[in-house]
């Protein structure tokens, strides 16, 4: 079983939004997450025109097809909570928004906008835009929010740790 890696974006717009994505690295570089990935574009570069309909398409594929690949996703409104839940995953290598870097302490983190393998770019993309469809939501309809998080999230299962 691979490593964990996790991607974590923040999202500010009128509502502060920090989601956490992770997924084992096998299944990152698998076959079926690239190509389920593929359609993922960077929230800012979707002309306004298309966001509102990038975002249905995107919430779609996330619920039926990316979800059950990855790991754990966790959305927060706060960095301390944030900090706290990193340190309970141990995640093998953390892909931080330029945002948050100099507030997360971890042995191997790695700037968002740094050079990296396209696989782990499609774990920052998936991160960017439940950020944005997170704080979307949460601004437009917060009443919405609670149901929508229930949907999204996902925990880590907790695994036993080798040699332990």
């Amino acid at each position: 079983m691979g490593d964990l890696i996790v991607a974590v974006d923040v999202s500010v717009n009128g509502a502060y939004i920090i989601v956490l994505v992770g997924a084992r690295e096998d299944v990152l570089k698998s076959r079926r997450f690239t190509r389920t990935c593929s359609m993922l574009k960077h929230f800012r570069r979707i002309g306004s025109d298309r966001k509102k309909q990038y975002m249905r398409t995107f919430i779609k594929r996330y619920q039926n097809r990316i979800k059950s690949l990855v790991e754990v996703v966790k959305v927060f409104d706060n960095v301390d909570e944030l900090l706290d839940y990193l340190n309970s995953l141990n995640p093998a290598l953390i892909i931080v928004d330029d945002k948050l870097y100099d507030k997360i302490v971890h042995h191997n983190k790695i700037r968002e906008g740094s050079g990296k393998p396209k696989y782990m770019e499609y774990l920052v993309l998936l991160a960017d835009n439940l950020a944005n469809y997170v704080r979307i939501i949460k601004k437009n309809n917060p009443r919405k929010l609670v149901v929508e998080l229930e949907a999204i999230e996902k925990e880590a299962e907790k695994r036993p740790r080798h040699g332990k």
